[in-house]
């Protein structure tokens, strides 16, 4: 765990079912006497009205929906003839605010709320409805989905907006243990010249693709969409039981992507649409276990240390400033000082792992055992072991054997077969397609190179140099090989330089396929002084003037010491 003051991510998208079960359905009831009490429908329009939260004046309107199939509770205590959902729209009049109804707006900051009843043995068109909740008596479903707006606001959101229309919010204050989340999101705006590290082919998003994706487990998406500028659309996934191997400790399954508006070239370099996003979203679809309201807090706090630990990983920096773009939403400062998890990029040695394990295997393979995988390499659908022992001509007892002596390339699960990474699948798709007196020499380089890369994950000094002085690097600038933006401002020359020495010792100390720093340069501004540039990270300074202020400031430190004192005896004048 680090504390520091890392950027604020900005809350992006969130979907979030709070259950209400403490008044039954009376605040349905109440929701219903809106549409009622309102005789301008074919007037005046739907009914609107404002409320002031969260710093901004909000613009809110009021509809319901009929057309559904669920049929009327058969309960003296329901006493409507049809189902109806009620919606409340809301947007922040803020600076994006287009005047529009809040039905008809954009909604930038908003989104709706969605009001659905509940009770047991619910039907629809006479057939029960499955996957809704028995709490033992009927409560309603307020369903919040909105956009650039706290997390953790939600629920005082839903309280300010449906209170606004004259319903009780004492209806709204205790949310079951059983409300939810289905989605939710936290980005960071980058700048278009600094966010390349990210997408780039060695970059952390495709890694994690070729490393924690299994070749046919379960969901997969990967997208790199290059077409309209580079990194316009480039995403990647990790499932819950992946998520700890990125980071120890997250359980939840989740997709990162860096990403541009539609048209991107519309905008000005001086707007921030002009710049991309890197957002991390939680997916329900990649999580087996629920997240809950009362987990807001944890569930935030992993969403933001995967922003923080990819921007880490890209060698970009995780404090407030350089390289991001403020937005209206985001302010590219750094936050409140908190506790965020930060760790060295496990990747490289996943791929170590990966490599090692697909040598060990092949080296003393059966002959069985190469045919299976030569299958499943070959084959593009699911595989089953019974399929697999048709397909090769092995029996089912053989292939449970392969199984089980390939288990660090091979996953076997819910009774299908498939190879345990793309990473490792491009691994074995090289020696399969080696020529049998070129294997061996085959085997020895790639040994070699994870002996070399194994040598290289030395990256803490590295890493925690970077995040003590908040560098940002910019790989291939115009004017250098690599440039080292330090947001770190030193107080004093003096401290300048050995903040440069530090670096460079970090520097070489992990990057150690170079000698030496030649063409890489960092930029360093005193605390209230001009910018510096240090080329090739060398501090060498020449020795002051006779009259500069560094030379008096020396000279009055001699005058200054009681020579005698200490034992020197007066040199006389001459004459």
């Amino acid at each position: 765990m680090t504390v520091d003051e890392f950027v604020h991510c900005a809350p992006h998208e969130g979907d979030l079912h709070l259950i209400f079960r403490g008044h039954g359905l009376d605040p349905y009831f109440a929701m219903d006497r809106i549409r009622k009490d309102h005789d301008g429908w074919t007037t005046e329009g739907k009914p609107t009205a404002t409320c002031e939260f969260d710093g901004d004046t909000w613009a809110l309107c009021y509809d319901y929906d009929t057309d559904n199939p669920l049929d009327p509770w058969e309960n003296p205590d329901y006493t409507l003839e049809t189902v109806p959902e009620f919606r409340f729209y809301f947007v922040a009049k803020d600076e994006l605010y287009e005047g529009e109804r809040a039905d008809m707006s954009k909604r930038v900051r908003g989104g709706t709320i969605t009001v659905r009843p509940r009770w047991p043995g619910m039907t629809a068109d006479g057939d029960p409805v499955r996957g809704v909740p028995n709490l033992g008596g009927p409560y309603i479903d307020v369903q919040v989905q909105a956009s650039n707006i706290d997390h953790d606001r939600y629920l005082s959101l839903a309280q300010h907006v449906i209170g606004a229309f004259g319903v009780n919010t004492k209806y709204l204050q205790e949310p079951h243990q059983v409300s939810n989340w289905n989605d939710a999101a936290v980005y960071v705006r980058l700048h278009r010249s600094q966010s390349g590290p990210l997408y780039a082919a060695d970059g952390p998003l495709a890694r994690i693709h070729q490393l924690l994706e299994g070749d046919r487990e379960g969901y997969r998406k990967h997208v790199e969409d290059h077409r309209k500028l580079p990194g316009y659309y480039v995403t990647a996934s990790v499932t819950d039981d992946r998520a700890r191997e990125l980071v120890p400790g997250h359980t939840l399954g989740k997709e990162a992507k860096h990403y541009y508006p539609n048209e991107p070239e519309q905008f000005e370099p001086d707007h921030p649409l002009y710049h991309p996003k890197l957002e991390v979203s939680y997916q329900t679809s990649l999580t087996e276990e629920t997240v809950y309201w009362s987990d807001t807090e944890d569930l935030i706090r992993e969403l933001e240390e995967t922003v923080l630990n990819l921007l880490d990983w890209a060698e970009l920096s995780v404090r407030g400033g350089d390289p991001f773009v403020p937005d209206e939403y985001f302010t590219g400062a750094d936050g409140d000082r908190r506790t965020r998890k930060l760790v060295d990029c496990p990747l490289p040695e996943i791929a170590d792992a990966q490599e090692a394990a697909v040598m060990q295997l092949w080296g003393g393979a059966m002959e069985s055992d190469r045919a299976v995988i030569d299958y499943l390499l070959s084959d593009g659908g699911t595989v089953s072991p019974e399929e697999a022992a048709e397909e090769t001509g092995y029996s089912y007892r053989t292939i449970r054997k392969v199984v089980d002596r390939c288990e660090s390339v091979i996953n076997h699960t819910y009774g299908e077969l498939e190879l345990a990474s793309k990473h490792q699948q491009q691994l074995l798709l090289k020696r399969v397609r080696a020529a049998e007196e070129n294997f061996k020499s085959t085997i020895e380089d790639a040994a070699m190179t994870v002996a070399e890369a194994a040598a290289d994950r030395a990256r803490s000094a590295w890493s925690k140099v970077r995040q003590r002085y908040n560098i940002s690097v910019k790989k291939n600038p115009a004017d250098c090989r690599k440039l080292l933006d330090v947001g770190y401002r030193p107080e004093s020359p003096t401290e300048a330089r050995k903040v440069i020495r530090e670096i460079k010792l970090a520097y070489l100390r992990t990057h150690d396929d170079r000698s030496d720093t030649y063409g890489v340069h960092a930029l360093l501004e005193l605390a209230g002084g001009p910018v510096k540039r240090y080329k090739n990270l060398d501090v060498t300074t020449n020795p002051p003037g006779k009259h500069s202020p560094e030379t008096r400031e020396i000279r009055e430190k001699i005058e200054q010491v009681d020579w005698e004192k200490h034992g020197f005896t007066p040199v006389d004048s001459p004459g």
